[in-house]
């Protein structure tokens, strides 16, 4: 066992929110231990030596991770180029700048934003409107990871272990000695972090940054695999696009895709571009794909039956802030009755009731008014009087200040009765689901009130804005085929659905009413990650309401892929690569494929059949007439990340151990709900046992804060006060003070 002889630190998962860790540990640890560097004109510039003349180190700094520091897994440095980021250039940085409110006055970065790295390297593209290669990002990482090393001092050591973490436990208590001229040191409680390389790293505090983890399959996906390995078939879970063994898929197989979101889109690229199909421009910013024959052919489905809108971003039109009207804090410090949201006081605020008709209204404003700039003849009369219609009902919500307010039938029942009414209407608000939701108005429906007025202007039904028809484009519609060319197909109605996100998209939210939504949405989903941090939003309302519907919501307007994909996806559809399977698909079992085969003499016991697999998979939608085949699924779904299914051997094993558990929220009616985060003090989010006793030195970032934040997949984006520097920050100063 390695005894460390100073204070030391592992930091286990060195990914982007590591690597962010690392940076403030460094950056604090320089100015604090600056007594350690031998004083100008010692004639080395360095840390104090010991008797034998090595540079004693006043901190070490243990990195574990399998995958290169910075870029980790997800950002490798060797994965494709065609792979890109959701985020253009200008999005992320590692490194505090002067928006960050902890730093001092003055106080230099210690390092350049990506936008700042890649002009400096010589990149050319617009940092607003471009969105990078994944491995881009990952070079950004690598050299932000070598930036601070090199500029630690030579007092702070910075040791390496490319290997996994499997186990961290407590070590008892011991007093170790210091020279008689410093007395004895207080006693140092330590943890030691055993590694699946035979390595253990005693430290007195331990960061989890661990990022995504693997999940255990739920049963409905544990049995497609068991199904596909019995007759012959494959099943590829969720995962990492670039991790995906996608070279198991032969060409011209059939393969089921569920999920059309970001990871489908990867994998799009994988099997085309990367088996050498090409795309070639054609007139109207519309492409057509040259096969290479490699290719698979893919059958498309999710829940709703279409993939996630594309973004509004390009070089005519780059990403840009949208000042939000109504969803501002003035007006949920007025709804708190609050003078402001800086005080010691917390809002309280429930999203449904209170936050969403702000947005609501802010989407409205940016709608009409995109919409009077582009086609002022849907219009009968003057637009103002939207505009004074969305003011004047907001004035008028500003005036109901609390829930209990906007929910009269829970008043005056006086005390303890009020506050069951109260938490009885809450609880049945919390048990409706997202769709019962969005089909009883709750959601995205218009209130009637303003349906008047909306209709009396907007003749047009096309023309006005349908949140819910948004969403949910496919609700209600029936198709008698899938093929192409025919009447009532559903293929043609998403080569129609994709040609107009793909037209409003490269027109921009200025060109097009349904792309503004994306810049509001957008702001008020920053908005939101910042009040939930800092406790504005009451608990219930954001599992059961953000997460509940408005996440889902916005993911689908606001988290597509760059518009280059819906480009690719509409070519591939056109050449037959790619064909649409509708909402809702139910995969099962086809057992026309289910023959058992003729024993082959000559056959090599244990050895893999040969030949095209079986196509033993059977999809449907209940909105399309028909069923596709296939003999490989794909779950292209994102992964839940969810700690109570960790696959993972450090977290699972920790949480069989009860040294974490996961967080658990007391809903209205008193039932208690696991969430997918574990449970954490406050910043600077220290781990919590299922005993309920916290770990003073024990920290916990990246994706298993989400039961303390919201949206915890974005990086750090720069010139924000970007909160994930923020836990940073926060974690190495509280470490350091541990020390």
């Amino acid at each position: 066992m390695n005894e460390s002889p100073v204070p030391a630190v592992a930091i286990i998962g060195v990914g982007p929110r590591g690597l962010t860790v690392l940076e403030r540990l460094v950056a604090l640890a320089t100015r604090r231990f600056a007594d350690r560097a031998e004083p100008a004109g010692s004639g080395s510039g360095v840390s104090r030596r010991s008797a034998d003349g090595t540079a004693e180190p006043a901190l070490t700094i243990h990195l574990i991770d399998p995958y290169p520091p910075g870029a980790g897994i997800v950002w490798r440095t060797d994965q494709p180029e065609s792979l890109l980021m959701n985020t253009t250039i200008a999005e992320q940085t590692v490194f505090p700048d002067s928006s960050c409110t902890f730093l001092d006055p003055g106080e230099a970065p210690t390092g350049p934003s990506m936008g700042e790295w890649y002009l400096a390297d010589g990149g050319t593209e617009p940092l607003h409107s471009t969105f990078p290669s994944r491995s881009l990002y990952g070079r950004y990482l690598r050299d932000a990871y070598r930036r601070i090393r090199a500029g630690a001092p030579d007092f702070i050591e910075i040791i390496e272990h490319p290997t996994r973490a499997e186990s961290v436990i407590d070590l008892p208590t011991m007093d170790l000695p210091e020279p008689a001229s410093q007395g004895s040191r207080a006693t140092v409680p330590e943890q030691l972090v055993r590694c699946q390389n035979g390595t253990t790293i005693v430290a007195g505090a331990v960061v989890l940054a661990v990022g995504h983890i693997p999940s255990a399959q739920p049963e409905e996906r544990a049995r497609l695999a068991a199904f596909a390995e019995l007759h012959g078939g494959l099943y590829l879970p969720q995962g990492l696009p670039a991790e995906t063994p996608v070279a198991e898929v032969a060409p011209g197989e059939r393969v089921i895709v569920r999920g059309m979101g970001l990871n489908y889109f990867d994998l799009q690229t994988l099997f085309t571009h990367e088996r050498g199909g090409r795309f070639e421009p054609e007139p109207g910013s519309q492409l057509r794909y040259v096969p290479s024959g490699e290719e698979p052919r893919l059958a498309l489905g999710s829940r709703r039956g279409i993939p996630y809108r594309s973004k509004p971003i390009c070089h005519e039109h780059p990403r840009r802030d949208w000042p939000l009207r109504y969803f501002t804090k003035d007006n949920i410090a007025l709804l708190a009755g609050l003078e402001d949201l800086d005080g010691e006081r917390r809002a309280g605020a429930r999203f449904n009731d209170q936050l969403w008709p702000l947005i609501l209204a802010d989407l409205r404003l940016a709608y009409y008014h995109t919409l009077s700039q582009v086609r002022p003849e849907a219009f009968t009369d003057d637009p103002g009087q939207l505009r004074e219609a969305i003011g004047e009902a907001v004035s008028r919500h500003l005036t109901r200040r609390t829930w209990q307010e906007t929910h009269p039938q829970a008043a005056g029942e006086g005390g303890a009765s009020e506050a069951r009414a109260a938490a009885a209407v809450r609880a049945a608000a919390s048990a409706t689901t997202t769709e019962e939701a969005a089909r009883h108005g709750r959601v995205t429906r218009e209130a009637f009130a303003w349906s008047e007025i909306e209709e009396a202007l907007v003749p047009d039904p096309a023309d006005r804005m349908s949140l819910h028809t948004l969403l949910n484009p496919l609700e209600g519609e029936l198709f008698t085929s899938r093929e192409p060319g025919e009447p009532g197909s559903l293929h043609e109605w998403m080569l129609d659905f994709l040609r107009t996100d793909l037209r409003s998209s490269l027109a921009g939210p200025t060109g097009s009413p349904e792309k503004a939504l994306f810049t509001v949405l957008w702001q008020s989903r920053l908005l939101l990650k910042e009040l939930i941090v800092a406790g504005h939003i009451d608990r219930v309302s954001i599992d059961m309401e953000i997460l509940g519907w408005f996440e889902g919501f916005v993911s689908g307007i606001c988290d597509g892929p760059p518009p280059q994909r819906i480009a690719e996806l509409l070519a591939l559809a056109e050449a037959g690569i790619v064909s649409f399977i509708g909402p809702d698909m139910r995969i099962e079992e086809n057992p026309d494929a289910l023959v058992a085969p003729e024993p082959d003499a000559d056959a090599v016991p244990g050895a893999k059949a040969q030949g095209p697999r079986p196509e033993i998979f059977t999809v449907t939608s209940a909105q399309a007439a028909g069923e596709i085949t296939g003999s490989v699924v794909i779950d292209a779904a994102s992964p839940t990340n969810s700690v109570s299914r960790a696959a993972d051997v450090l977290l699972y094993g920790m949480l069989e151990r009860g040294q974490l558990t996961a967080a658990r929220l007391t809903l209205d009616d008193g039932r208690e709900k696991f969430l997918n985060g574990l449970a954490l003090t406050p910043r600077p989010y220290r781990t919590i046992d299922v005993e309920g006793n916290v770990h003073p030195r024990r920290f916990a970032l990246s994706i298993q804060l989400s039961s303390k934040q919201w949206g915890l997949a974005i990086a750090a984006n720069p010139g924000t006060d970007a909160a994930t520097l923020h836990d940073s920050h926060a974690a190495a100063q509280a470490i350091l003070d541990l020390l």
